[in-house]
């Protein structure tokens, strides 16, 4: 899947120079400066190996995670988009479902990752229920996703669903059936800790990241967006950076979720 505001700048080829290019800028002026999605990748690049089983939830069509994901001949890509898992040339095991009901055993999985995905859920508690039951005791997962409460999120929330596709194709060069609803329902570290929670996963890191690309149009703007991200560095506002990039495990005592297992896919 993708997102807003999200990994479109990597997905199509060529449009996301403008955002890439005030990314650069702004790491020469914010020295030790990420984005997020490098963040994410790197998370994920210290935790597999040869034989770690993976399941990529909301994996579309991205190949972000190629280089990592090529470590490993276990990896598992799950979306409910049938065309754009279709396209997928990375993950070895392709499955079409939703995160609500994932059709694997239980503790089958060393990471389940989800990146640009905990925004569309309809029912996150769901998703987060069925997560830890298919991962292994000791097992994490990691995710990225857009903060509720940034900026960039009021701002999408109070244009009607019908308008985005036009608007992100026409800003961000992202193609009208690469943009999904979002519900924003899991995001905020508050409602992400409780979720997790309940379901056994204990956290381990939850990084909140600041980005000014997404309205930076031209450099007036990225000047504005540069001050806002200046302001959102300051302690009692960090809770309002654009970007949730979490690192949680299944507690080692939990063995099984009270649902049945189910067939290993693939």
């Amino acid at each position: 899947m993708v997102l807003v505001p999200g990994e479109e700048t990597l997905k199509i080829g060529g449009f996301p120079n403008r955002q890439e290019r005030y990314r650069a800028e702004y790491r020469l002026r914010k020295p030790g400066w990420q984005d997020s999605l490098s963040l994410y990748v790197e998370l994920v690049e210290r935790v597999v190996g040869p034989e770690t089983w993976v399941l990529d939830i909301g994996c579309g069509h991205s190949d972000v995670l190629r280089a990592v994901y090529e470590r490993t001949p276990h990896t598992y890509g799950l979306d409910p988009d049938a065309p754009a898992l279709a396209l997928n040339t990375v993950i070895r095991h392709k499955v079409v479902g939703r995160a609500e009901s994932l059709p694997f055993a239980n503790d089958t999985f060393d990471l389940v990752t989800c990146a640009w995905v905990l925004e569309h859920l309809e029912q996150p508690e769901s998703a987060f229920r069925e997560i830890a039951r298919v991962l292994k005791p000791g097992g994490r997962f990691l995710f990225l996703t857009p903060n509720v409460w940034n900026y960039n999120a009021w701002i999408i929330r109070s244009v009607p669903h019908r308008f985005h596709a036009p608007l992100t194709q026409k800003l961000y060069g992202r193609q009208p059936q690469d943009t999904y609803r979002v519900y924003y329902r899991s995001n905020s570290p508050r409602r992400i800790e409780r979720l997790a929670r309940a379901v056994g996963l204990e956290r381990e890191q939850l990084l909140l990241n600041g980005d000014p690309s997404y309205i930076s149009f031209n450099r007036p703007l990225f000047a504005f967006a540069c001050l806002l991200e200046n302001v959102l560095d300051w302690g009692p506002l960090r809770g309002a950076r654009v970007h949730l990039i979490g690192s949680y495990r299944k507690s080692q005592a939990e063995s099984e979720q009270e649902s049945s297992p189910r067939d290993r896919q693939g």
